[in-house]
């Protein structure tokens, strides 16, 4: 990888009026470029290492702020690089005036590129850096724990345990490929089919932490459907505790899907209230039942709502729709409805609810909780966190399979040796060991570009 030599600055902190806005420069003329600009007691190039300095900014002669100027030198950086943050106050136009003085003889970042620099100086694997950006994004207390996890390289420690094992395997079979007269000590076929399946089976479970870890970092879908008018939108406010949905006694007043997000004991939650399904003339429903159609086969769990007599039917077709996706089935309006039909409901499994008399709705949020089905002792093993990370671990996992039937085919040892080795560099992809640019920029230009 070509990595560029320029000088890169940006504004790390968000646009607009606070307390303070924060400059960063980093590169080898990161701190010559902004001592053009900063006058304090003394240079910044003869100032200590991550040490504050104050002192004042100008341009051409004219005083633009008062600022406090951090150095760090390289390679004790965030990028590995000589780096130097300045800090303003948190007027926009003083940060957009220091900003174009130093872009003068510095280029603006690109996204991302600060976090990049750090990947490619060794500073940081691919797992931890993605681990930046989720914990820029991090909502709930389980998501910012993954994410510190795997940015104090906790993953990368699993993946890296995984790998020395495969290449414990791989020495001692080509050791026996190389001096099979003097290596004494071989490796049995039994002995190698042991350690295969215990491999497979932690790899097994590397595969299987990427659910969780999609769930946790990008939220758990709850998409509530139904008949028009049954209260989808009513329960949607509630478990929301707001009126987010128009709730009105006309059919079809949701026309379109809702989506908003809650935390609940520590989870992203996302619910979407859909159009409700029903046959209709109306183009704008038909649109958005078909909206809410694309919204069911997305989501993790099904809410079905009714509030009549049951209908196994409609409750098969929608069963049949959603294939095999978890559904709670829920019957609301209890308030209203008889003590039989409320029975005979409970009798088949629905839980009973009312947004009226604010019954069953506790019920309800911890049956969804039962349905995510995370243990708090899984959050001590750190997940896969994305698709990449989950798609190179299956990749992984079926170049181990490989080896597992090349065992029991009897293939010489070489071809072995090389699915070993192909499982290593599936592993290898995760933290970046084995990656390409296109993959790199791809995963960079998702962040902010002070970062």
């Amino acid at each position: 990888m070509n990595l560029s030599q320029d000088t890169i600055a940006a504004q790390s902190t968000a646009p607009g009026t606070g307390a303070i806005h924060l400059i960063r420069l980093s590169g080898n003329a990161a701190i010559e470029i902004a001592d053009k600009l900063f006058r304090g007691k003394k240079p910044l190039a003869k100032a200590p290492s991550s040490y504050v300095n104050f002192g004042r900014i100008y341009a051409d002669e004219h005083l633009i702020d008062e600022v406090l100027a951090t150095v760090f030198r390289a390679p004790d950086s965030y990028t590995g690089e000589d780096i130097v943050e300045i800090s303003c106050h948190g007027n926009q136009y003083i940060a957009d005036l220091i900003l174009e003085n130093i872009l003068q003889t510095a280029r603006l970042a690109k996204p991302g590129e600060f976090t990049q620099r750090a990947f490619i100086n060794n500073k940081l694997d691919l797992t931890q850096a993605e681990a930046v950006g989720d914990l820029l994004a991090a909502s709930t207390r389980h998501s910012h724990k993954i994410a510190l996890d795997q940015l104090e390289g906790r993953l990368e420690k699993k993946i890296r345990v995984l790998l020395d094992k495969i290449t414990e395997l791989r020495l001692r079979l080509e050791l026996e490929i190389d001096f099979p007269e003097d290596y004494v000590e071989t490796i049995s076929t039994s002995e190698m089919t042991v350690k295969i399946a215990e491999l497979k089976e932690e790899l097994q479970l590397l595969v299987q932490s990427g659910r969780d870890g999609l769930i946790l970092r990008e939220g758990y879908k709850v998409c509530l459907v139904g008949k028009p008018n049954v209260g989808k939108s009513s329960i949607f406010n509630a478990l929301l505790n707001s009126a987010r949905a128009i709730v009105t006694p006309i059919p079809g007043t949701t026309r379109d899907y809702l989506a908003e997000a809650i935390a609940l004991e520590g989870f992203l939650l996302i619910f979407y209230d859909t159009a409700g399904l029903r046959e209709t003339d109306d183009q704008l429903e038909k649109l958005g039942m078909e909206r809410s159609l694309g919204i069911i086969n997305q989501s993790d769990l099904i809410i079905y709502v009714t509030d009549s007599e049951p209908d196994e039917a409609e409750t098969s077709k929608l069963e049949k729709l959603i294939e095999e996706k978890k559904i709670i089935k829920v019957l609301n309006k209890t308030d209203i409805l008889g003590t039989a039909l409320i029975t005979k409901y409970l009798q088949k499994g629905y839980i009973s609810c009312s947004t009226v008399a604010n019954d069953g709705l506790s019920a309800l949020k911890s049956r969804i909780l039962q349905e995510i089905n995370i243990k708090p002792e899984e959050f001590e093993l750190p997940p896969l966190t994305n698709a990449r990370q989950i798609a190179a671990a299956r990749k992984a996992l079926t170049e181990l399979e490989q080896v597992e039937i090349a065992l029991t085919e009897g293939v010489s040892i070489e071809f072995i040796a090389f699915d070993l080795l192909q499982v290593s560099k599936a592993l290898e992809e995760i933290t970046g060991l084995v990656t390409t640019d296109d993959i790199l920029d791809k995963i960079f230009s998702g962040y902010c570009i002070g970062k």
